[in-house]
């Protein structure tokens, strides 16, 4: 409980309303109520909340038709929260000189060039410095290098047996309940393509990306960066909330005109580089791209249409984390907000997607080749206990026939049926046997026969062996003929054994065991046949039914470096859930396909990880099921991509830059902005004797309408006591006077009726007027002057303290949300306290509340 004097309780306790004069000496009463509830406060606080400046701006940003500069509280790019310190007329070259008043939590200050139609161009400067140009040394040399058509481009392609199915498409396919909320959505056939080729030409191809070193980002290139991207994109805010950004990027144009999507403009290549990877998951993630023309968008579905299009890999943004982490010392675990530039990749441009032909799944898409040979398989051995009589040792051949009898005698007719095609895999040196008379593949389950059979299974294991050695090592595919070989099962635990008798003679399990005589029954040997009965073929086609993933494959013309004018392009961010290389595994509910077409996110959203993203009852701000997982934007002349890839809505995970080298290559609209004038409000206490400090007893709130006319606007009272506004110095224009009027009077209610400090209470509008004041007097000067008169304390005026006084009047930077009734700002605001005991630990105090103590200011709403 607050002390007071015994005197002035007894003369509280006496007028009870505290409407009448209260006659006595209370500095110390002042003083050691606040000290009640602050501590001690420093001596040499003088309750500055602002940093003031001045500044020379030259007005040479890359802009055309200037028509003014102004001095931003932060980027104005995508971010309703920067505000106008100053601004002056100005054209292109002019030098204008602009003083201001920042927050004090601010330690830069963004200068603009803005154009007549809202365009703006920022460069920011440290508080302190006297002068500020938008030239930058690297501008001119940065459009320089740029790829043209047909220039550089190292021999790329795209080869089926590369490609793969995306998450959406094996979701979609799967009986797995887990992911029954893929069935008919037609992803079923979604596939992902990586380019192969050699690296030459200055491009580096790897990981199935083409790229090349980039620019490195000059000094104030990461300043723009961090001055463009700490506002909005900053994960998290100081109060350790994370960020949602989301409404934003759904307002933007590019997402209400075009999707999410780029305009290939035709005239130059598309180039992207990362600048940052910010994400703790960010190396789990690679990006891919895709292409098309919106007139082949058949009925107006461009969501399933574009599921049906092929989607080329961009970025392995694991090699990227890998390249930041070898400069910044940060492992790629862990977050990493530096920006940078290292690498610039190039989006080749393969066709249109009806250049990629419908092509059912083959052998030779799974990567089985054959030399087109016919060739015999023997083995040469007998049975010396057999009954009646032994069997000699002689050549037995693998034969088209039952599981009992597939080992016959050299014969000439029908020879076709002893004659084998072979099917080799590079990959994983596997090997599939194809009988040329029957047609039929050699099956084996590693059981006790050996079957000939049609591909009728989705998987080829039971059609695939080995041709080893002894040891089990496969030999390369030419040597095969050379000596005698072991034929081992997919599973490597049995070799093929010939079992030879009286009444059959077939193929039989053989263990691994080729010691001593079971050596003889395991040998085989593979003879080349040249008198071809038939056609060899070439490859064999799957049955849709067994294999639905061969539906499309590339054009067969050179990929250019140009994705011609018209096209739209959009992006994907593949997550692998931390997935070893070549390995189905890692976090399955961390594993998706985030696209910036919101459309194509339907699933994605309802999903694992990702689904906490999405509005819920504990998520009231969170995505829509259609909501894009990336945004797209403009600053600088440049265009952004900043992908979200889990749980959240900060769109900060991944940022991209795109066209780092010269031309962009596309474009999007400019959006106009709307910067608001910086507003700052004034709080007073009316009662210092006794103050509770909740700093809401009169709330005023001041803006710059013009260079000589300023609004003040009465936006709350929690006083008692009746209350005039005074010391207002300027001539009034226009709205309701304010100039020594009684405040609930204003509001026109009765007096100690409390008005927007109470959040169950309705909230009643301000009432504002306009005053003419000189072109030099900022809003600070201008509300240093206004105090207020308290009638019920005897006329007593209370205005802003001097240094090391109780603060029982501040100006703040901004639409303060101040405290809720008889609330300390102590209580609501949780560091303020440290400000008051030490007048240089600020720390930022305005960003650390109590949601449920504070009051949102009216102009917040």
């Amino acid at each position: 409980m607050r002390k007071i004097s015994i005197y002035a309780l007894l003369s509280i306790l006496s007028l009870g309303s505290c409407t009448k004069e209260f006659v006595y000496n209370d500095a110390n009463d002042i003083k050691e109520n606040a000290e009640q509830i602050f501590g001690l406060i420093d001596p040499n606080q003088d309750w500055r909340t602002t940093t003031s400046g001045t500044i020379t701006v030259t007005a040479d940003a890359d802009l055309a038709n200037i028509t003014k500069v102004q001095l931003l509280t932060e980027s104005p790019f995508f971010n309703p929260d920067a505000t106008i310190l100053a601004e002056a007329d100005a054209t292109a070259g002019q030098t204008v000189t602009l003083s201001y008043d920042a927050p004090r939590t601010n330690t830069r200050v963004i200068a603009a060039c803005v154009d007549g139609n809202g365009k703006y161009y920022i460069k920011g400067f440290n508080i302190g410095e006297k002068s500020v140009s938008f030239r930058s040394s690297t501008a001119a040399t940065r459009a320089v290098a740029t790829t043209r058509a047909g220039e550089e481009l190292p021999n790329i392609s795209l080869k089926y047996k590369e490609s793969f199915l995306s998450y959406n498409a094996e979701r979609a396919n799967s009986n797995d309940s887990y992911y029954s909320i893929w069935k008919d959505t037609n992803w079923e056939n979604d596939r992902l393509w990586k380019l192969s080729g050699e690296s030459s030409n200055g491009w580096t191809i790897s990981n199935s990306t083409i790229y090349r070193n980039a620019t490195a980002l000059s000094e104030d290139e990461a300043n723009e960066l961090n001055d463009i991207f700490v506002p909005w994109l900053d994960r998290y805010g100081s109060n350790g909330k994370a960020r949602n950004n989301l409404k934003l990027i759904n307002e933007s144009s590019v997402v209400q005109l075009y999707g999410n999507h780029l305009e290939a403009k035709g005239q130059a290549p598309i180039t992207i580089c990362p600048v940052q990877a910010a994400s703790k998951e960010a190396y789990w993630c690679d990006i891919y791209y895709y292409y098309f023309k919106p007139e082949d968008v058949v009925g107006g579905d461009t969501a399933n249409y574009i599921k049906s299009l092929p989607k080329f890999k961009a970025v392995d943004v694991n090699d990227e984390r890998q390249a930041f982490s070898a400069v910044t010392g940060i492992e790629v675990k862990e977050k990493d907000v530096n920006f940078l530039r290292l690498h610039e990749y190039l989006l080749p441009f393969y066709g249109n997607a009806s250049e990629f032909t419908f092509k059912p799944s083959t052998l030779g898409s799974y990567g089985y080749t054959t030399d087109g040979k016919y060739y015999r398989i023997y083995n040469n051995s007998g049975k010396s206990d057999a009954k009646p009589k032994p069997i000699p040792a002689s050549n037995h051949f693998i034969t088209y026939g039952d599981s009992t009898h597939n080992l016959k005698d050299e014969y000439t007719d029908n020879i076709e049926y002893q004659l084998w095609q072979l099917f080799t895999n590079t990959n994983d040196n596997t090997v599939m046997l194809y009988n040329v008379g029957s047609q039929k593949f050699f099956w084996w389950n590693n059981g006790d026969y050996v079957k000939n059979k049609d591909i009728s299974e989705n998987s080829f294991k039971n059609y695939t062996i080995y041709i080893t050695d002894g040891a089990k090592n496969p030999y390369a595919f030419d040597d095969i003929t050379k000596q005698k070989v072991f034929i081992l099962s997919s599973a490597k635990n049995n070799f093929i054994k010939a079992r030879i008798d009286t009444d059959f003679t077939y193929l039989n399990k053989g263990g691994t065991n080729i010691s001593g005589d079971y050596r003889t029954a395991r040998e085989w040997t593979f003879k080349v046949y040249d008198e071809h009965p038939a056609n060899a073929i070439n490859d064999v086609e799957l049955s849709l039914d067994y294999f639905p993933d061969g539906q499309i494959a590339p054009p067969s013309t050179k990929p250019s470096t140009i994705i011609p004018e018209g096209y739209r392009v959009g992006f994907m961010i593949r997550k692998d859930g931390g997935a070893e290389a070549n390995h189905n595994n890692g976090d399955r509910d961390k594993k998706g396909c985030s696209y910036g077409y919101g459309e194509l996110n339907t699933e994605i959203n309802k999903y694992g990880q990702f689904k906490n993203a999405v509005k819920s009852d504990n998520n009231k701000d969170g995505m829509e099921l259609n909501s894009p997982r990336m945004a797209t934007f403009k600053a600088n002349n440049k265009i952004y991509l900043c992908f979200e890839e889990g749980s959240d809505a900060q769109y900060s995970d991944v940022i991209v830059e795109i066209g780092s080298n010269g031309e962009a290559g596309v474009d999007i609209p400019d959006d106009p902005l709307e910067v608001e004038e910086q507003a700052y409000t004034m709080c007073f206490e009316d009662r210092p004797n006794v103050a509770d400090y909740d700093m809401n007893d009169v709330v005023l709130r001041c803006t710059r309408v013009s260079s000589t006319e300023l609004e003040l606007s009465l936006i709350a009272t929690g006083a008692n006591d009746p209350v005039l506004i005074s010391g207002i110095v300027g001539d009034y224009v226009r709205g309701t006077e304010l100039k020594n009027k009684e405040v609930h009077g204003l509001f026109g209610v009765e007096t100690s009726t409390f008005v927007n400090t109470v959040t169950s209470d309705e909230v009643l509008p301000s009432v504002s007027c306009v005053y003419r004041v000189d072109a030099s007097t900022s809003i600070k000067q201008f509300l240093s002057n206004i105090y207020i008169t308290n009638n019920g304390q005897g006329g007593r005026t209370i205005g802003l303290p001097a240094t090391g006084g109780a603060p029982f009047a501040l100006i703040m930077p901004g639409n303060f949300n101040y405290p809720q009734e008889k609330i300390s700002i102590a209580t609501a605001y949780t560091t303020f306290r440290n400000w008051v005991n030490n007048a240089n630990n600020y720390g930022n105090w305005p960003e650390y509340y109590d949601d449920s103590k504070i009051y949102i200011n009216p102009y917040n709403r």
